[in-house]
């Protein structure tokens, strides 16, 4: 326990003697450790904590928040005081005793961060980093990296609510980067999830090496991607990354409940093809985007948005919420106690669909096939995206032809989804960390691979 229950209740009501409605505090300690490889040495092991409380205070829709480093008594009862004389009034009601909710420690690892000496665990990312080198002269470095982080955290709140939640997470991160007559091009992988150590055992970090060394050098001799009008069939895994930034950020409450959203007051509506269905799951055992609660002390839930094809939900948190008329679905976080938390995704996925990757490729005759996605932009307000291809391949006559470079796939999520034609049975996810409002998140994004019709593909290879 970082603070007291009793220190807690005196805090959250001393927040609301000016008359708010409500307040809650969210308090963490959390330590990241950060090993990496590079140029054949070890170029970082580093430890990093993060330790404070965050204080929000909520009257009659406005909302203040402050935090403090310092958890004394009396860094806390002046950080309440200060925030809430941004209200003035009288006080309308008391902090509700404090009662702790039950947490099933879901997510846990089977082999702690501490367990390992970190020798062991350099000796570990060394046979990657060997695996990579040794795959071709014409890789110029290889980076591998492991990312450890253990946090704690405790939530309270003026309904009398006491939530603490341990969230642990572990992510191997390798790139290989090749060079040849001046280009150089990167392969990567970088999987992670709610577990401990004992990703050294589920992973082969070989074999994960090798695949990036490929990419890289396979990518030196690709010709330049061609640009125009196509049929793109995108790559499960990683490639639910469109989805996510196209569509998942507009599903958001606080993009809802702003109206900055091209979905707002669609709620059962047909915004995708009937084979289309899309979940944001924060109770998937062991994700890199689950816990157990959300940070507003709420449980996280298996959350479906859209079933087959149609609006069904938003991703909502308990401010946005109220705005809204509608119930949190436990999916508000935030990076740290710095960061005001609002409703962000979990692990956001499409659902598996009736046909396979063979099917979709054999029902190509011509097209492009996105494997993974470097990264990419959103214009919040107008949905309009744009993303580069890290790994994608012409499709000619049903058949993956020859591997591109280059690649960016331009349009609007809402037109994305009623384009989808085919999904398949192979839905898989990727780790990533996801920014915005409230900071950067770690997110998990997936899809079984999929098909769209008529996007537009950007690249210097000349027009189709």
């Amino acid at each position: 326990m970082i603070i007291s229950k009793k220190l807690a209740f005196i805090i959250l009501d001393e927040a609301l003697k000016t008359g708010a409605e409500f307040a809650d505090l969210f308090v963490q300690d959390e330590l990241k450790h950060n090993i990496s490889l590079s140029h054949k040495r070890v170029d970082a092991d580093v430890f990093k904590e993060i330790f404070g409380a965050g204080l929000r205070i909520i009257k009659k829709g406005q909302v203040v928040y402050g935090y403090s480093s310092d958890l004394s008594k009396k860094s806390l009862l002046n950080l309440a005081d200060t925030l809430s004389s941004s209200f003035q009034g009288e006080r309308v009601k008391n902090a509700a005793a404090l009662k702790t909710v039950h947490n099933p420690h879901k997510h846990q690892p089977k082999i702690p961060h501490t367990q390992m000496t970190d020798e062991a665990k350099i000796a570990e990312l060394k046979k990657g980093e060997e695996a990579i080198y040794a795959y071709s002269p014409l890789i110029v470095n290889a980076e591998v990296g492991l990312l450890e982080d253990d946090s704690h955290v405790e939530i309270y709140n003026t309904n009398g609510r006491a939530v603490s939640d341990d969230r642990i997470r572990t992510r191997l991160r390798i790139t290989s980067i090749a060079s040849k007559d001046g280009q150089f091009q990167v392969g990567s992988e970088a999987p992670g999830a709610s577990i401990g150590d004992e990703i050294f055992q589920m992973y082969d970090l070989v074999k994960l090496a090798k695949k990036a060394a490929k990419t890289s050098v396979d990518l030196l001799s690709a010709p330049e991607c061609p640009s125009g009008k196509m049929t793109v069939i995108i790559g499960n895994k990683f490639g639910g990354v469109l989805f996510h930034e196209s569509c998942g950020h507009p599903l958001e409450g606080v993009a809802i409940s702003h109206r900055s959203s091209v979905f707002t007051g669609k709620l059962g509506q047909k915004i995708a093809s009937d084979v289309v269905t899309a979940i944001d799951d924060g109770t998937i055992p062991n994700g890199w985007g689950s816990s157990n609660f959300d940070d507003e002390g709420e449980k996280t839930t298996r959350n479906v948005l859209i079933k087959d094809g149609v609006l069904v939900n938003y991703m909502v948190d308990n401010y946005n919420g109220a705005r809204l008329n509608m119930k949190s679905t436990g999916a508000c976080r935030r990076e740290s106690y710095k960061y005001l938390a609002t409703t962000r995704m979990t692990n956001t996925f499409i659902d598996n669909g009736k046909s396979t990757p063979e099917e979709i490729i054999k029902a190509t005759p011509f097209g492009l096939y996105c494997v993974s996605f470097n990264g990419g932009s959103v214009d919040p307000a107008t949905d309009q995206f744009n993303f580069t291809a890290s790994e994608a391949y012409i499709i000619k006559d049903g058949k993956i032809d020859h591997l591109v470079k280059g690649a960016s796939l331009i349009g609007y999520g809402y037109e994305i989804l009623p384009n989808i034609d085919m999904v398949a049975n192979d839905c898989d996810r990727g780790e990533g960390m996801c920014g915005a409002s409230s900071g950067s998140i770690p997110a998990d994004v997936g899809q079984p691979t999929v098909r769209v019709l008529n996007v537009t593909v950007g690249g210097r290879g000349g027009n189709i």
